[in-house]
């Protein structure tokens, strides 16, 4: 019968103890009371332990167990300690009768042994729910009869003497383990080798199990298996060994392992029996393999070695096997095979010196099969006789649809070493696949010790190099049926050298390998390690075998120094030349990022923001010359700039003849600097800038070219916006300023009619007739100044907004040719000879080819009176049959000789020079302006709009002598300013190679310098010596960013140092004139501060002396 006992720290130790009411006070006394299958119950006591080696009176401090007894933990896990010098639990048993002890919901620490099986013993051990932690031996057994072990859902920690935590050495030995752990708890399974081997047997089954070394070093296997027993059954399954350090090397320890089993000779051996499946082998760093495994066997022995659904990772040498002939050393001609099934290898390693293992499989003595096994990023290291596998001495191996696979550069990858004397096979489909190598290496060898052994490959054995590397190999083999037998072969990848490339990776396929060859770096690309990738702001496509590279508009394509391929795009751009944003993202307006169509919409503040910017531009048009005079005044007092102002007319009546130059000589000179930087500074791409320059170079770029300037917190108006309807809008800035013009002035026309009707519907005494009368003429005055404005602002917007207008059409035309497609330089992604390209190609040979010739024509043309205004202006819009009319009538009076046109053209000079007279007036700071009305008001107008005109057209520039059909008259070089910029536009835009694009930009740049000089075309000296600085800034600008174009397109690392110098001497060229007029104003404006506090103080001081 059963009995139930109870301990607890309320009872005490009598005789009569053990019942709920009268608990016994300790275990050793439960078990002195109790009888053979008795069942202990041990209170939980808030975690109070029981110290069972206190107050010992007996001669042994162990507590003997010769009877079977059970353990449990009742109201949570009880808790046992004990002295590290002495053990709990002494397990005996008599000849003829088994000891059955279990141990369940318990936590024992603290002692040298929790339970010991004594020689001799017959034992069964349970471990249920137990914590078995702190102690030098968790089960020791050194010479017991039978044991068998079971432990689940039990953990084990840290219980480890010298050597190990759990030593079973039993005669007959059971290990049942499941859903159990074992951390820092080596573990070692024998037999007793001398005894009688024919009735042996050792089975061991492991489930769902973890062991865990925690990364602490120990010198001791994780788990050790030796058997000597006729039976020998071994099941592993579902389980993990992971983070076991056991590096060591000092004597018998060189060979530790993380699991091992490790036969020796016997002389009975009917079944060998070892199934691994689905573990996992992970971060374990030993001297010898991970998983070590020895199958015995004799001539008769039922061999089944089976390892399957498992992983190996980041182990060093992560497995050796081989089999053991138990008999001697005359092995059997017929040895078992050992079945490697659907296992992973993935960084594994090899770092030793000795030639004995190898990164994941050494094959030793051996007959093995590896099918469907998967090799991945595993380093042999640095001996050059160690593979990834190892194949050595008598080992016959067949791989059967296997895959090996390197990724990693950190360390040699060389797959496969043979040098045994035994054939190896390759069937079904295997493949080696190197996506990536250090360097240039041998990456399968198989040298054979004699010429009898071989290896043979079916038809789908592949070796595949990474790309960049061609296949070099080495080999004697010959043809057999379905197969390829080699004698001696060794395939080696081999890298293409510097500054060349290859796409097509090198392949070794069954017999044959392609030969590949190494191509030379293209423009545009970087090539290093075999690989091509693109340099800045490039971006390549394939065209056959070969990277062609073409230069993307700026901030499309990558534009760091370390690009990852030949076509990637800036942030999350794609396509062809990284033209557009992926679905649902849109275009920024002022910017080349891709934004979520959730963040875009149209804003009224966008809206007023831009309507904003267009005012400013009219106001800084229509009262330019008001703008100039207050900004002079500004810079000096009235009295100085007078005497300054008539010097320097003095002066250039001098030399003029008593003309005086138009302040828009200025104005266009700090246009068309900015303009022409613009063009050059983003015909090589983005490259590093500091976050002001960057603001401030684009800024004021737009600006200069009529742009649409970027207004913070809108940047994204329209959702699925792309590039051509972006450009468009940014561009529109000066097509929406002329249309603002022309508005306004039909409303000026619209305003005195609506007056007269108002007027003339009333009847109107004399006295109401003089008042009219006046008002008229009050009106016609402040008409024909206000048309003035407008003709004036028309042509200052027409000849300004050119660059940007015509850069927007020829870059909708410019095409470039990828592959075999003519693609949208702007959008990759749209193909060329579209609809609306041919009506900018109308617009193009209409518009702004022949727009350099309307300065020219329709300057004599005015001055001339051969014209009008209105005809002029309708000729900035649509200049082609204008300006074949205008050379019809050029030619007409030169052929003739009209003396009448040299009569009005000296006539409109006169006007000409008065305009310019009464700019200066105004510029010197008169405050009288004088306006002669005539009852012709119609005609004055439009001889005054005339001069407004030609006062842009030809007011800053001096004299020239007549020649050919031309009279005399003012240079026309505004048409020269124009068609500079046309080639210059044309230049940068239509060559496709960038170094020869920029080397023609450098001669335009010199030969404009050059005609300059030579022309000198302004009337003052010093806008002459201005526009030298600009044109040779130009100059600067344009070597510098040839010296760039070399760089980004060759592989010229001696201007590597150079680079940051010319950014920082093309940001002090880009600052410095906004920069050094800003510092002026602001000296001027601090020492009319201090002349005027001056004033004050004085002021003050002769009032305090007059009181």
């Amino acid at each position: 019968m059963t009995n139930s006992l109870f301990v607890s720290h309320h009872g005490d130790d009598l005789n009569n103890c053990g019942n709920w009411t009268m608990p016994c006070r300790t275990v050793r006394h439960a078990v002195k009371m109790s009888n053979d299958g008795d069942q202990i119950y041990i209170d939980y006591a808030q975690g109070r332990p029981y110290m069972e080696c206190e107050n010992l009176t007996q001669s042994t401090c162990s507590i003997e167990l010769t009877k079977s007894v059970s353990f449990h933990g009742i109201n949570g896990k009880a808790k046992i300690q004990c002295r590290k010098c002495y053990k709990i639990f002494n397990i005996t048993s008599s000849s003829f009768k088994i000891t059955r002890i279990k141990f369940l919901n318990l936590a024992i620490s603290n002692s040298n042994t929790v339970a010991e099986l004594d020689v001799g013993a017959k034992a069964e051990l349970v471990f249920q729910n137990m914590l078995i932690r702190d102690n030098s031996y968790a089960i020791y057994s050194k010479n017991s009869i039978d044991c068998s072990i079971k432990i689940f859902n039990s953990s084990f920690e840290h219980n480890f003497n010298p050597t190990w935590g759990i030593y079973l050495r039993c005669v007959n030995l059971t290990v049942h383990i499941n859903s159990s752990s074992f951390r820092i708890t080596p573990l070692l399974f024998t037999n007793i080798a001398n005894k009688p081997t024919r009735w042996k047997k050792t089975e061991i089954l492991i489930q769902n199990t973890i062991f865990n070394g925690k990364k602490i070093k120990k010198c001791a296997s994780m788990l050790t298996i030796m058997p000597f027993a006729a039976i020998f059954n071994v099941t592993i399954s579902d389980s993990e060994f992971k983070n076991h350090f056991a590096n060591c090397s000092s004597g018998q320890e060189d060979r530790l392992s993380t699991l091992q089993i490790y036969e020796d000779r016997e002389n009975v051996r009917d079944i060998t029996l070892i199934y691994f499946s689905n573990l996992i082998f992970e971060n374990n760093y030993n001297n010898w393999a991970t998983l070590l495994l020895s199958a015995g066997y004799l001539e008769y022995t039922e061999v089944n070695v089976l390892i399957r659904d498992s992983i190996f990772r980041n182990n060093s040498i992560a497995l050796r096997v081989y089999s053991r002939y138990l008999g001697g050393s005359n092995s059997p001609a017929k040895w078992p095979t050992i079945i490697l099934e659907n296992n992973t290898f993935v960084e594994n390693f090899y770092d030793k010196v000795k030639i004995t293992g190898a990164a994941a499989i050494t094959f030793k003595s051996v007959k093995s099969r590896v099918s469907s096994c998967r090799f991945l990023d595993n380093r042999s290291g640095q001996n050059p006789y160690i593979g990834v596998i190892t194949i050595a001495e008598r080992a016959t191996v067949t791989f059967l649809n296997s895959y090996f696979e390197n990724r990693q550069t950190a360390g040699q990858a060389n797959q496969l070493f043979a040098s045994g004397n035994k054939p190896v096979y390759f069937r079904g489909k295997n493949t080696f696949n190197l996506v990536a190598l250090k360097k240039s290496q041998t990456v399968f060898i198989r040298v054979p010790p004699n010429s009898n052994t071989k290896v043979i490959m079916k038809k789908k054995f592949k070796i595949i190099c990474p790309q960049g590397y061609k296949v070099n190999s080495q080999r004697e083999c010959v043809n057999i049926k379905n197969a390829y037998m080699c004698l001696y072969i060794t395939v080696q990848c081999e890298q293409c050298p510097t500054k060349t490339y290859t796409l097509e990776r090198g392949k070794f396929i069954f017999n044959k390998s392609n030969d590949i060859q190494c191509q030379q770096c293209p423009r545009g690309g970087d090539c290093g390690s075999g690989l091509v990738t693109a340099k800045p702001n490039f971006w390549g496509f394939r065209t056959n075998m070969k990277i062609v590279f073409v230069q993307c508009p700026p901030g499309y394509c990558c534009d760091t120094e370390d690009c990852v391929t030949y076509d990637g795009c800036h942030g999350n751009r794609s396509g062809t030349l990284c033209g557009q944003c992926p679905e649902g993202m849109s275009e920024s307006l002022f910017s080349t990022q891709c934004i979520s169509n959730t963040e875009c919409s149209f804003n009224y503040f966008f809206i007023i923001g831009t309507i904003a910017m267009l005012v400013l531009y009219l106001v800084f048009f229509l009262y330019h010359k008001e703008i100039v005079s207050i900004f002079r005044t500004s810079l000096f007092s009235k009295g100085l700039s007078f005497s300054i102002n008539n010097r320097n007319e003095q002066r250039n009546n001098v030399s003029t003849g008593g003309n005086t130059s138009s302040p828009s000589g200025m104005i266009k000179i700090f246009f068309y600097y900015y303009q022409v930087c613009n063009l050059l500074r983003s015909s090589v791409g983005s490259f590093k800038k500091g976050q002001f320059i960057h603001n401030f170079e684009n800024v004021i770029s737009r600006v200069m070219n009529m742009v649409l300037v970027n207004l913070p917190s809108f940047k994204c108006p329209l959702k699925d916006l792309h590039a051509v309807p972006k450009a468009v809008i940014l561009h529109s800035v000066g097509y929406c300023l002329l249309a603002l013009l022309c508005l306004l002035y039909l409303i000026s026309k619209l305003i005195p009619i609506l007056r007269r009707l108002h007027h003339d519907g009333d009847a109107r005494t004399a006295l109401q007739d003089v008042t009219s009368t006046r008002s008229d003429n009050r009106s016609s005055a402040s008409k024909s100044l206000f048309s003035q404005r407008v003709a004036s602002a028309f042509t200052y917007i027409s000849l300004l907004m050119y660059a940007s207008s015509a850069k927007l059409c020829l870059s909708l035309l410019h095409c470039v040719q990828v592959g075999d497609n003519q693609v949208l330089f702007l959008d990759g992604n749209v193909k060329c000879y579209q609809t609306f390209q041919y009506f900018l190609l109308a617009y193009l040979i209409s518009s702004i080819l022949p727009f350099c010739l309307v300065p020219v024509f329709g300057s004599y043309h005015l001055k001339s009176g051969r014209i009008g205004v209105r005809q002029f202006c309708a000729a900035c819009i649509f200049p082609l049959p204008f300006c074949c009319f205008w050379m019809y009538l050029l030619l007409k009076d030169c052929r003739s000789g009209n003396q009448e046109t040299y009569n009005t053209i000296e006539e409109n000079d006169n006007a000409v020079r008065s305009e310019q007279d009464n700019d200066e007036t105004q510029s010197l700071g008169s405050e009288e302006i004088t306006f002669t009305y005539s009852t012709e008001s119609n005609e004055n107008t439009s001889t005054g709009s005339e001069s407004a005109i030609l006062s842009v057209l030809l007011g800053p520039f001096k004299q020239h002598q007549a020649f050919m059909c031309f009279p005399s008259s003012h240079i026309p070089w505004e048409g020269f300013l124009v068609f500079r910029r046309l080639v210059l536009i044309i230049l940068l835009t239509f060559v496709y190679d960038i170094q020869l694009r920029l080397f023609l930009a450098l001669i335009l740049c010199v030969a404009i310098l050059i005609c300059h000089t030579i022309a000198y075309p302004f009337q003052r000296k010093r806008y002459n010596v201005l526009e030298s600085f600009s044109l040779g800034t130009h100059v600067v600008l344009c070597g510098s960013t040839l010296i760039k174009a070399i760089h980004y397109g060759e592989d010229y690392s001696s201007f590597s140092k150079s680079l940051p110098v010319l950014n920082v001497i093309e940001n002090i060229l880009i600052v410095a004139p906004l920069s050094i007029i800003m510092i002026v104003v602001i000296f001027s404006l601090a020492i009319k501060l201090v002349f005027g506090l001056k004033l004050c103080v004085s002021v003050l001081i002769r009032k305090v002396r007059g009181f």
